[in-house]
């Protein structure tokens, strides 16, 4: 069995100019020292786990090529015999980067000419998600009392006590892959290792084994859960890799990252008759959910209070963030 280690990104933004393994590759151990341009089969785009039909085409490479779009994005592979000899030939790849602006939060994201996190869209905005109940305008011209006021609600990360972790093997006579992970959606992991590895799924086989915690944070698929894949494939050998608590801080998902301008109309006597919020959600640099977290934060907002008046716009914006 071959272990792998990802040599990642210390910069938000940057274009790729070169990448030299040659050190790496010297030492003892060290089976390969792979980059995109090595592998054409991570062409595809690692394939949303809630397409959004309305936002504009975003493409998540499983490794990336030409430049990075975030701080832990992947650049190259070293596969060796331990993972302790994966660990140290990561350190002797040298990548030479060229960096460049980024914008990092939502409001440098959309202000005027602000770097693009994808060159092909026409901003960093993907689209904007509304919901109503009622007539908010009516419940606040209604209202006794108004109260405003702007919140921010600070990026998180769940910490389960088991980092994520992809071992694959590939049976050559047959084609058949089959993929242990620690994930909330293996049928997503499924569908997305066939889809970009040009595969049936009946010949991907994904095993979720008891999941030490997820928080929502294994209930997405991730470029590692298709790179170990497709490596076990193309090295002939199971290749396993498992995420240190480093890396997850640097490339797993983050959610709410939100900031809300909100107003709630009520009576004299404290009774809610409307409530409205315009928001931004911060999506990072790809947009896995779609509109999911926008309109399961509208969903969620009013609680278990009845208000007959209600607005949401939530704005799903694009960074230079994992």
């Amino acid at each position: 069995m071959l272990w792998l280690g990802i040599v990642r990104s210390p910069h938000a933004h940057a274009r790729l100019v070169k990448i030299d393994g040659r050190e790496a590759l010297r030492l003892p151990g060290v089976v390969a020292v792979l980059t995109r341009e090595d592998m054409p089969e991570l062409g595809g785009s690692v394939p949303p786990l809630v397409p959004a039909p309305t936002f504009p085409s975003c493409h998540h490479p499983v490794l990336a090529a030409g430049a990075v779009k975030h701080v832990g994005e992947g650049v190259a592979v070293v596969a060796a015999e331990t993972p302790y000899v994966a660990a140290d030939a990561v350190e002797r790849v040298v990548i030479e980067y060229e960096p460049l602006a980024a914008a990092v939060s939502p409001e440098a994201a959309l202000a005027p000419g602000a770097p693009k996190v994808n060159d092909d869209w026409p901003g960093n905005l993907a689209g904007i998600s509304e919901t109503h109940v009622g007539d908010a305008r009516s419940g606040f011209a209604g209202a006794e009392v108004t109260v405003e006021m702007r919140l921010h609600y600070p990026r998180v990360g769940g910490m389960p006590i088991e980092p994520r972790g992809v071992l694959a093997t590939h049976d050559a006579a047959t084609g058949l892959l089959t993929v242990w992970c620690s994930t909330q959606v293996p049928f997503g992991v499924r569908s997305g290792i066939a889809a970009v590895l040009a595969m049936a799924e009946e010949h991907v086989r994904v095993i979720a084994p008891d999941v030490g915690g997820g928080f929502g944070i294994k209930g997405h698929v991730y470029p590692e859960d298709i790179l170990i894949p497709a490596l076990a494939r193309r090295l002939g050998r199971p290749v396993k890799w498992i995420e240190t608590r480093r890396e997850h801080f640097l490339s797993a998902a983050a959610d709410r990252d939100q900031e809300h301008q909100a107003r709630l109309g009520l009576t004299g006597d404290g009774t809610i008759v409307a409530l409205e919020t315009d928001f931004t959600r911060d999506h990072g640099a790809h947009t896995p959910l779609g509109e999911a977290i926008a309109y399961n934060t509208m969903n969620h907002l009013v609680g278990p209070y009845r208000v007959p008046h209600f607005k949401g716009v939530g704005r799903n914006v694009v960074t230079h963030k994992t």
